[in-house]
């Protein structure tokens, strides 16, 4: 039978009560796997008295093991009253077990709070400006005129320059690696400490020694270099050949910038609308407030503090993001928590009042999609949906925040970031690092 004894803001307590036969067969369980397990001399497994087990374990530890037992029970009861439940936000925490005629357990269920939103309409969101496209084609067009470029062999008499492409062997002249090895590096303007200040004006078959100093540790390294091979630098011509040479179903030049285009601007329009959600999401975050009790907070932290534990990353964040400061640690957890709330909060509120929803349908083009480098056929796909709830929800939660995040976007106010407004954000973030 399943009570609610007592309800405040968003946790319930719930009492699942058992009949004393429940009490009896979770007795016998206990004694059973406890004799299994326990060696006594003159006693086959399983087969030690109660006596004598309540003698060697002692009766407070034998009924700690019963209520355990019991909350099991008691927990599977639970769960099929109210653990299907969408708004539970965390596990069901055991409070008391009481044992007498009957079993009476009492678990704290801690549900998602309720959530108020502040009007939406007329938010203001800036987002950046990317520029003009047809210049990122023309970059794209000649990062593909590098890897297409042709290498002439250069002559014996003919000197190293900028630009050229230096096949070199060196070996360390400390004696720390003493194998000799190859390089092949395009060599770039001589600028002091480079090894391309050496290179210019050589000649194939040249040596010479160079010590190059790292920035972060100061160290030296000094090598002897050979200039075995030299190569001069052709970029093909921007012409129908190179569109064809990019790849065949260029007919033409002009193709190729067209399709160049029309990539770059379809991965901006992705890029500036999840700019745009996320930030309509921050500003609905900071327009929500939630009613919540200190405790789910405080069992939410222990939670994720435990979690974090558990993946053994806890003691590494607290020294390095937190010097140790476990106060700052749990804050700057309990703050993330706070914000996950508001959110998640006000997306179930939107998502009701608008009539928003993902279906498996949905869930299961994204999923293709999130997974189509993998190559997994559409069965086994479905089959890993079913079984993995975690990937599941993971997307169907991602879609419902994108839908909820489109609707908001309807009333507000975007506004693309000028020249001068970034110029100025750039020099304060400048002003500040220094």
């Amino acid at each position: 039978m399943l009570e609610v004894v007592e309800e405040n803001k968003n946790v319930k307590t719930v009492k699942v009560s058992l009949d004393h036969e429940s009490i009896d067969d979770a007795r016998n369980e206990v004694y059973d796997y406890i004799s299994k397990d326990i060696k006594i001399k003159g006693f086959r497994p399983g087969m030690v008295p109660r006596n004598l087990i309540n003698t060697i374990i002692g009766m407070d530890r034998i009924n700690d093991l019963v209520k355990d037992n019991v909350a099991d029970k008691a927990f599977d009861v639970l769960s099929e009253g109210y653990l299907k439940d969408e708004n539970i936000l965390l596990p069901p925490k055991v409070k008391s077990v009481e044992l007498g005629g009957t079993a009476d357990v009492l678990f704290e269920i801690h549900f998602f709070p309720k959530a108020e939103i502040e009007s939406m309409k007329d938010i203001k969101i800036t987002i950046p400006d990317f520029g003009d496209s047809d210049q990122e084609v023309e970059k794209s067009i000649e990062e593909l005129r590098e890897e297409k470029v042709i290498l002439i062999p250069k002559a014996e008499d003919q000197s190293a320059q900028i630009e050229d492409v230096a096949e070199i062997e060196y070996f360390d002249l400390t004696g720390k690696d003493p194998e000799k090895k190859t390089l092949e590096i395009k060599i770039g303007k001589p600028e002091e400490g480079s090894i391309f200040s050496h290179l210019i004006d050589k000649k194939i078959g040249d040596e010479f020694d160079f010590t190059s100093v790292s920035e972060n540790t100061g160290n030296k390294t000094s090598l002897h270099v050979k200039l075995n091979k030299l190569y001069s630098r052709k970029l093909p011509d921007l012409d129908d050949n190179f569109a064809k040479m990019i790849d065949e179903k260029y007919e033409t030049f002009d193709d190729l910038k067209t399709a160049l285009k029309n990539e770059f601007d379809k991965s901006m329009d992705e890029l500036i609308l999840s700019i745009k959600r996320d930030a309509i999401l921050a500003e609905l975050a900071k327009k929500t407030k939630i009613d919540v009790l200190d405790s789910t907070i405080d069992y939410f932290t222990d939670y994720i503090k435990d979690k974090k534990r558990e993946d053994k990353v806890y003691d590494d964040e607290l020294k390095n993001k937190f010097h140790g400061d476990e106060k700052a640690y749990t804050d700057s957890i309990k703050s993330e928590i706070i914000d996950y709330l508001k959110l998640e909060g006000a997306i179930r509120l939107i998502a009701q009042e608008k009539s928003i929803n993902v279906s498996d349908d949905k869930v299961f083009e994204e999923a293709k999609n999130v997974y189509k480098e993998s190559k997994i056929s559409d069965e086994r796909l479905k089959i890993m949906l079913k079984k993995d709830h975690t990937i599941y929800s993971t997307i169907k939660h991602e879609l419902l925040l994108s839908k909820v995040a489109n609707e908001l976007l309807k009333d507000a106010v975007i506004t693309v970031e000028e020249e001068d407004e970034k110029a100025s954000i750039e020099n304060d973030e400048s002003e500040g690092e220094n």
